[in-house]
């Protein structure tokens, strides 16, 4: 694996410089603290030219006082001092730094000779730059991190999405990673990408074993043909979701006082993302949306879709939303049709309609559920499902469990879930509870739609290369 993101995803030392001030929201002191909370099995070193200690740890005046082994170093300090902190580093045998300072190519062309002048700095000492004007990463399996904000919570749970961003909001400080039941694998923020980029990063997720979704917030590659080219093999094993910003010229002129990002021609993107098989999202949430049904681990053969509801409403909008999707509304076999009827006399017709079998059949709602489910399962003119249920006073999120612990045990093919009812609270704990069986939940019925839509999209790409 590559030993260049090795030193940033997982060091086995790290020199932190900036303020070391403790119980505040942003620091170097913050990333001390996270470091020893986290269990980090690494060496850590405060670095700051007055104070003593922080949390308990000695503070370094000077990372030339450091007698261990660095892989890393951590700049959180205004831009002023970041050509000098680089030197000191080179001259310890640092090889590999996170520039969390802004005020570089984002801050105009004072601030883009100020990069430069940086780059030359690290170039003279060999030193790989991850930013400037960025968080950093977070590896919550290695127990790492450089984020400088205080977050809140911990250790999030640990999944199969790595994240590679050219912005902070994908960071564990934004975003209730927490609460993000599929799992993270790891978080890269690029920041101003004057170095290391989404390249480097790509070549590093394709071998990560943890890794088997990908998902990219993007403003510009400063390498678009290698780009292409790694992201086209990558794509190969491991799915791709991109958000590409910058698509208007208004947004573009935003981006470059952002990460000094120079926008290129949006068509041309789109079509290098459809030779390399990158799935292109449209806001903020889809890469995180959208990444929980490839989570699953399965692609479906076919884009045929499957609906069981219990309103005909909700199956109307599955067909709706099917067909921009990419999904067609699956015609099932005669056996399968002939097998509704047994399972209650208002059943005939796909999509499965469960409403007035509820009202007539009472509690045996769940196990009709159940059979329905497997109808689907087993026709072969069926390659993903859609489910959906009703939460109210009487319809307890735990109720569902059996139901839920049965599409567990029997998943052959992709499912994703969306419910409706008067309690936000109970719909919470309903989601939580679906997600805990490993099906993929999602707030509307469009986006759980259009997530099998991204993954029969994405089978169906790899079928032709």
């Amino acid at each position: 694996m590559d030993s260049v993101m090795c030193d940033f995803l997982s060091p086995k030392g790290v020199a932190l410089f900036g303020s070391m001030k403790e119980e505040w929201f942003f620091g170097a002191g913050v990333v001390v603290k996270d470091l020893k909370d986290l269990g980090y099995p690494g060496a850590v070193y405060p670095i700051h030219p007055s104070a003593s200690s922080v949390y308990g740890m000695k503070v370094f005046n000077d990372v030339r006082e450091i007698g261990g082994a660095v892989d890393l170093a951590v700049i959180i300090t205004s831009f002023r001092q970041v050509p000098e902190i680089l030197g000191r580093c080179g001259e310890k045998g640092i090889r590999s730094a996170v520039v969390v300072a802004d005020g570089f190519g984002e801050n105009g062309a004072e601030g883009k000779l100020r990069q430069e002048e940086m780059l030359a700095v690290a170039r003279k000492w060999g030193i790989r730059i991850m930013g400037p004007n960025t968080l950093g990463v977070f590896n919550p399996g290695g127990r790492f991190t450089t984020i400088p904000y205080e977050k809140g919570y911990s250790l999030p749970p640990q999944g199969p999405l790595s994240i590679i961003t050219q912005t902070g909001m994908y960071g564990p400080q934004a975003y209730p990673f927490i609460d993000y039941r599929a799992g993270i694998g790891s978080v890269i923020d690029l920041g101003n990408m004057c170095d290391i980029d989404e390249v480097d990063c790509l070549e590093y997720l394709k071998h990560d074993p943890g890794t088997r979704v990908i998902s990219l917030y993007m403003e510009h590659s400063r390498r678009p043909r290698e780009f292409l080219e790694v992201a086209r093999e990558v794509s190969r094993t491991k799915p791709i979701l991109c958000l590409k910003a910058g698509r208007s010229e208004a947004s573009a002129g935003a981006m470059a006082s952002h990460t000094g990002s120079i926008a290129g021609n949006d068509k041309l993107y789109g079509a290098l993302f459809r030779q390399a098989g990158i799935l292109r999202v449209e806001e903020y949430e889809d890469l995180l949306d959208y990444a929980k049904v490839f989570s699953l681990g399965l692609l479906p053969k076919g884009n045929r879709l499957g609906v069981i509801t219990l309103t005909g409403a909700i199956g109307i909008q599955c067909i709706d939303a099917a067909s921009p999707s990419g999904l067609v509304p699956g015609m099932l076999t005669g056996p399968s049709r002939e097998k509704l009827p047994s399972i209650s006399r208002t059943l005939g017709s796909h999509p499965i309609d469960l409403g007035p079998a509820s009202a007539m059949d009472g509690p045996e709602l769940f196990n009709h559920y159940k059979k329905c489910y497997d109808i689907l399962l087993e026709d072969p003119d069926i390659d993903c499902i859609y489910f959906n249920s009703y939460i109210s006073s009487y319809m307890a999120p735990e109720l569902y469990e059996d139901v839920l612990g049965h599409i567990e045990k029997n998943m052959k093919k992709p499912v994703v879930a969306w419910s409706y009812g008067p309690s936000k609270e109970a719909l919470v704990k309903l989601a939580a509870l679906t997600e805990s069986h490993g099906i993929p939940f999602y707030t509307t019925t469009f986006k759980a739609v259009k997530a099998l839509g991204h993954l029969c999209s994405y089978a169906g790409w790899k079928e032709t290369v």
